[in-house]
């Protein structure tokens, strides 16, 4: 049986975009949303798939953070008052998608667990969001 589970959250992080000609080069925030499908076989034993707990647990890395791109020349700024989060390429609501999804299902085969991501979200804002579906 294939079973597929839901989780919402939320985060608060700053990021900018350093390869973008705009407004979102400049280092800013948004309250950043995430829905997570996952599917798989649920665990023999509990029935549980993925602990909605570890979902959020593994988003909440990016709660009030600031994410760079690991070549960006802030990082070296800021690493003095707090280490950032750094990511291969500018940290867009599309990059975030991927790495979270790559987070999510490196946790579920180090922990033998059969599950993966169906299908992500990531909400920069209302009305704006990057998916990516299996």
């Amino acid at each position: 049986m294939v079973l597929r589970i839901y989780k919402e959250t939320h985060f608060d992080a700053s990021h900018r975009l350093m390869h973008y000609e705009g407004k979102c080069s400049r280092l800013h925030g948004h309250r950043w949303s995430v829905e997570v499908w996952m599917e798989g076989v649920p665990d023999a034993k509990s029935s549980i798939l993925v602990d909605y707990n570890i979902i959020k647990n593994i988003i909440n890395i990016y709660d009030h953070q600031v994410i760079l791109n690991k070549d960006d020349p802030l990082v070296q700024a800021i690493a003095p008052f707090q280490t950032p989060v750094l990511t291969n390429g500018d940290p867009s609501s599309e990059l975030l998608a991927e790495d979270i999804r790559a987070r999510l299902d490196a946790f579920c085969r180090e922990h033998d667990m059969e599950a993966h991501v169906s299908k992500i979200r990531v909400w920069e804002s209302d009305g704006c969001y990057a998916e990516v579906e299996e």
